[in-house]
C-alpha cells in the first residue's frame, strides 16, 4: 500500500521486528518440542525453510518482472500466504510442555505429551513420569532476572551462543547473499533479465546443503559438523579470493579517473564507473548518459584468465556456501536454543539473536567498503582467516549437545563453566606440570 519512502520505511520495520522475534523464537519452540534423539534435526527445518525461500523469492522476482506494480503484487501474494500460516499455527501448533509446566498447567502438558509421542502411545504412568521429570526440573529453577544470564553458571553458554552468531556473519555469508547479483557481473555469468538466474541457482544449492543437515548432524553431532563445515567453507573463499585476483587484480576503488581501471571487473565496483564493451575501457556513467557509447551491465569473458577466474569463482561460491548451510548456517541455531534452563532459554536467544542481527547489519554495510579499501580478494581471505580463528574457538570451547536432553544440557553446561573450559583445563595442567618439573630442579639442587 506504500506510496511514499516513509510508508516504505515503516513497513520493513513492522516486517524486520517480526522477523527478528520469530528467529529468536522458533528453535527455542522447537527445541522444546522435539525428542532428544532428533532435536537438531527439527531445529534444522527452521533453516532449510529459509533457504527454501531464498530461490523461491528470487524466482517469483524473475518471474513476476514484467508485470505492472510486480513489487506490491509480490508483497500481497506473501502476505496471503503469511496470513495462512498464522491462521495454521494458532489452531493446530501447541503450546511446548515444558512451557505449560513452567506456567503451572500441566494438564494441558499431559496432553500435549501424549499428541507428541510420535511413535507409541504412552501409557499414563508414562506420561505422569515425564510431567513429574520436567516439572522436578523446571521448578526447582529459580524466578529469572536478565542478570542472570551473566552468572558464572550461565555466562559460558551465552558467550557460546553469542560467538557462533557472530563468527556466522563474520563469515561474509550474508553480504555473499546479498551482493551476489552484483558479484555474478563482476564474474560475468549475468545478462538482461536472466540476471538473477545465478543467485537462484545459488540458492538452490543452499537449499540442498540445508536438507543435507536433517540427516547428519544429529547422527554426526553439532561439533563436529561445525568444525568440518566451517574448514570447508574457508577453503572456498580463499579459493574464491584467488579467483577475483583473475578477475579485478588488486585494484583499490579509489582511481581518481575511470579509464585508469583495466579490467571490467573492478570497473563495474566503482559506482561512477561502467564499462563499454565494445571499446574495452572503463568510462564515467556521466559520459554514457551524454550519448557515447552504452555501457555494459556485466563483464563479458574473453580471456582464458577471464573463463578460468569466473567458473572458479562459481565454484568456490558453491562450496562456501553449501559449507554455510550444512554448518554455521543452522547450528548457532540450535545450540542456543539448547544450552540454556527453562527460565532462561528466550532470554538467551533474544541476546543471541541481536548479536545475529546486529553484526548481520555490520557486515552488509561494510562489505562494498572494506572491498573497496582492502579489495576483493583481500576481503574475501579476511573471511576465510576469521572463519579458521573461529574453528579454533570452536574446538576448544564448545561442548557436544546431541542426544542429551535439554534440562542436562544446562547442567552440564553450567557444571563446566565453574571447572573451567577444555583451553582453561589444559593450560592449569601445564602450569602445574611446570611447576612441578621446578619444585624436582630445586630439590635436586640442594642435594
Amino acid at each position: 500500500m506504500a506510496n511514499n519512502f516513509t510508508a516504505c520505511v515503516i513497513g520493513r520495520v513492522i516486517v524486520g521486528f517480526a522477523h527478528g522475534i520469530s528467529t529468536m523464537i522458533a528453535p527455542v519452540y522447537i527445541g522444546e518440542l522435539s525428542p532428544k534423539e532428533f532435536r537438531g534435526l527439527f531445529i534444522s527445518f527452521s533453516s532449510v525453510g529459509i533457504n527454501l525461500g531464498m530461490p523461491v523469492g528470487f524466482t517469483l522476482a524473475t518471474a513476476m518482472s514484467t508485470v505492472p506494480n510486480h513489487s506490491r503484487w509480490m508483497f500481497i501474494i506473501i502476505a496471503i500466504l503469511s496470513f495462512i500460516v498464522a491462521v495454521l499455527m494458532y489452531t493446530l501448533v501447541p503450546n511446548s510442555p515444558r512451557d505449560l509446566i513452567f506456567h503451572g498447567h500441566d494438564k494441558e502438558a499431559r496432553v500435549v505429551i501424549q499428541i507428541l509421542s510420535f511413535s507409541k502411545a504412552l501409557s499414563d504412568e508414562e506420561v505422569t513420569m515425564e510431567v513429574n521429570s520436567l516439572s522436578k526440573a523446571i521448578r526447582s529453577e529459580q524466578l529469572p532476572k536478565f542478570s542472570d544470564l551473566f552468572t558464572a553458571g550461565n555466562r559460558r553458554a551465552l558467550t557460546v551462543a553469542c560467538t557462533l552468531q557472530i563468527a556466522k556473519q563474520l563469515s561474509g555469508f550474508t553480504a555473499l547473499q546479498f551482493f551476489s547479483v552484483y558479484l555474478f557481473k563482476i564474474i560475468g555469468l549475468t545478462k538482461g533479465h536472466i540476471s538473477q538466474l545465478p543467485t537462484i541457482m545459488l540458492g538452490l544449492v543452499q537449499f540442498i546443503s540445508a536438507v543435507a543437515s536433517l540427516g547428519i548432524i544429529d547422527f554426526m553431532g553439532r561439533r563436529k559438523l561445525l568444525l568440518m563445515s566451517t574448514l570447508a567453507m574457508a577453503a572456498g573463499l580463499i579459493v574464491l579470493g584467488g579467483s577475483f585476483v583473475m578477475i579485478t587484480g588488486f585494484d583499490q576503488i579509489n582511481k581518481a579517473q575511470c579509464s585508469e581501471y583495466s579490467r571490467c571487473g573492478s570497473c563495474l565496483l566503482d559506482t561512477a564507473c561502467g564499462w563499454a564493451a565494445k571499446a574495452n575501457v572503463c568510462m564515467s556513467q556521466k559520459l554514457s548518459a551524454l550519448g557515447l557509447p552504452a555501457l555494459a551491465d556485466s563483464c563479458q569473458l574473453h580471456t582464458a584468465r577471464d573463463h578460468i577466474g569466473s567458473w572458479m569463482a562459481v565454484a568456490s561460491l558453491i562450496i562456501a556456501l553449501g559449507a554455510m548451510s550444512l554448518g554455521l548456517g543452522s547450528i548457532p541455531w540450535v545450540i542456543q536454543a539448547e544450552m540454556f534452563s527453562q527460565s532462561l532459554r528466550s532470554k538467551a536467544g533474544g541476546v543471541a539473536s541481536i548479536c545475529n542481527w546486529l553484526l548481520s547489519f555490520v557486515s552488509t554495510v561494510s562489505f562494498l567498503q572494506l572491498a573497496f579499501v582492502v579489495t576483493l580478494p583481500g576481503i574475501f581471505w579476511l573471511y576465510a582467516g576469521l572463519l579458521l580463528a573461529t574453528v579454533a574457538s570452536v574446538y576448544w570451547t564448545i561442548p557436544e549437545t546431541a542426544g542429551r536432553a535439554l534440562e542436562d544440557i544446562a547442567e552440564g553446561v553450567g557444571s563446566e563453566a565453574q571447572h573451567g573450559s577444555k583451553m582453561a583445563v589444559i593450560v592449569t595442567k601445564w602450569r602445574n606440570q611446570h611447576r612441578d618439573e621446578n619444585e624436582c630442579k630445586d630439590a635436586l639442587q640442594v642435594n
